[in-house]
């Protein structure tokens, strides 16, 4: 008896390593691809990731399935991934916060963006423009700086949250113009809106994709692109540097990485079906309606570019006392 259940024991774990052989050498990838975001559903980063997940699955051959994990500036779904096997089946279309902000000003972080991702390509990159309400007192960046240095501490200006490229744009706004306005942070970008238009806030940087339609409408209106050189959708809008303040480029990158450790051919067959899809007429089409530019590339070229971020922003934080509790 004792025999047959240890005969049936061994069976059982046999095939299940079959099992896992088989799949191992089936070629990659052979089941469905977890696609996490960083934040919830609806907006930008949602929007961005959807519209390359569908591309992805047909160019992989396999469903790619979006899994919206929201909260502290991207770490809780950046950590998810980063815990997850390192097999390709996980990967995180993740923004310049979670590789580049928050792990760096949070009192705890649970994973060591250097050393537990690896990047995989650098997918779009979305300028960010300083907007405030139709009727507002400023209509140029030259209004806003002079009222601001008269009147220190009486502007307002909202953000997405602390630690955001949307409050580190206005703090290297500050620090370039040398005025001192209030920080107003918000849960996401859609509430800072929301009292941009009411007059409650003064003014917000913003990703060009959030604010794009409310200024096509009218309702809000540009005062300068955080850019070095114009937005081909607000062509009409001067550049920081044309404003007087060179320094002041402020853009929200988003890109896929994996886990540490996934198989280098599995990370080219990604980066390659990226790179395939960016390059069709089809996504400069969506990607350009968006207000957002196309980058791809190589994961050597998106690991420098992260590593510059790195050291950029970070620094700007301290030097700002920001911190994300």
């Amino acid at each position: 008896m004792k025999t047959n259940r240890v005969l049936a024991l061994a069976s059982i774990a046999f095939v299940a390593l079959t099992g896992q052989i088989a799949q191992a050498q089936q070629p990659y990838p052979s089941k469905p691809i977890r696609e996490v975001v960083p934040f919830a559903a609806g907006g930008p980063a949602d929007i961005l990731a959807r519209w390359l997940g569908n591309k992805l699955s047909p160019a992989l051959g396999q469903p790619v399935i979006i899994d919206n994990k929201g909260g502290a500036g991207g770490l809780i779904g950046a950590q998810a991934v980063a815990t997850a096997p390192p097999d390709g089946y996980t990967l995180l279309f993740a923004s310049v916060g979670a590789i580049a902000v928050s792990p760096y000003i949070a009192d705890k972080v649970s994973y060591d963006p250097e050393k537990d991702l690896i990047p995989v390509v650098r997918a779009v990159t979305a300028p960010l423009v300083l907007v405030t309400a139709t009727g507002s007192r400023f209509n140029k960046l030259a209004d806003l700086v002079s009222f601001s240095k008269a009147n220190p501490g009486k502007v307002t200006f909202a953000s997405a949250g602390i630690g955001t490229t949307t409050q580190l744009g206005a703090e290297l706004l500050m620090r370039e113009a040398g005025i001192n306005m209030v920080h107003v942070p918000y849960k996401g970008a859609a509430p800072a809106i929301t009292d941009v238009l009411a007059g409650t806030a003064d003014v917000l940087f913003a990703d060009v994709p959030v604010v794009l339609p409310y200024v096509k409408s009218g309702k809000l209106k540009v005062l300068v692109a955080g850019t070095a050189a114009r937005i081909p959708t607000m062509p009409d809008v001067p550049t920081a540097a044309e404003a007087g303040f060179p320094n002041v480029i402020v853009s929200t990158w988003y890109g896929v990485l994996a886990p540490a450790k996934t198989p280098r051919e599995n990370i080219m067959k990604i980066n390659a079906a990226v790179n395939t899809i960016l390059a069709s007429q089809e996504a400069q089409t969506f990607y350009a309606q968006q207000g957002v530019q196309i980058n791809g590339g190589t994961p050597e070229e998106f690991g420098a570019f992260i590593k510059s971020e790195q050291k950029r922003w970070p620094a700007l934080a301290k030097a700002a006392g920001i911190k994300l509790e």
